[in-house]
């Protein structure tokens, strides 16, 4: 017996797709490596700064009745953010009456206090050791001692720094 074979004139819709995804999976294998030796360069430029900010809070006043005390205490606040190893330096504005002198001790960011320093218009490091930080609402306590002063009105602007420990 002999078979009757059909002549077929084309592709059925299902066979195409076939074809053309299995076209598709080739090209996309063989390609791969056709491309592989392509470099793409970019040049990232870095630039990385110092940070050092010190920031004061509060306005303290020191009121003191010499009959009856010879010293008297305020305190304020600092803020700082340094990404160094830093120290801070403080000073006043002016030299104060002779009899009459200011100290300063500062809360260490780390949560200690630093050891009282008498200001003067020369800077004095008043925390040392400082690595790098972010740290706010530190405190600044204050000292006036006032001998043979009886009447005094001013005022003296502390001034405090950052700089390389």
């Amino acid at each position: 017996m002999r078979r009757k074979m059909c002549k077929r004139k084309g592709f059925t819709m299902v066979e195409l797709m076939v074809v053309v995804i299995i076209m598709a999976i080739l090209g996309l294998v063989l390609a791969g490596p056709a491309f592989a030796d392509a470099v793409a360069m970019c040049r990232v430029k870095i630039i990385v700064e110092r940070i050092a900010e010190i920031s004061v809070h509060g306005n303290p006043e020191i009121y003191l009745n010499i009959a009856e005390d010879k010293e008297s205490r305020a305190e304020g606040s600092y803020d700082i953010a340094v990404n160094y190893n830093a120290q801070i330096l403080a000073n006043i504005d002016k030299k104060l009456p002779d009899g009459m002198s200011l100290f300063v001790s500062l809360q260490h960011p780390n949560g200690s206090f630093g050891p009282e320093v008498l200001l003067s218009e020369n800077p004095r490091t008043v925390v040392s050791g400082i690595s790098p930080v972010a740290s706010k609402d530190n405190r600044i306590n204050y000292r006036l001692v006032c001998e043979g002063i009886d009447n005094y009105k001013g005022e003296a602007a502390v001034s405090f720094t950052i700089t390389d420990n």
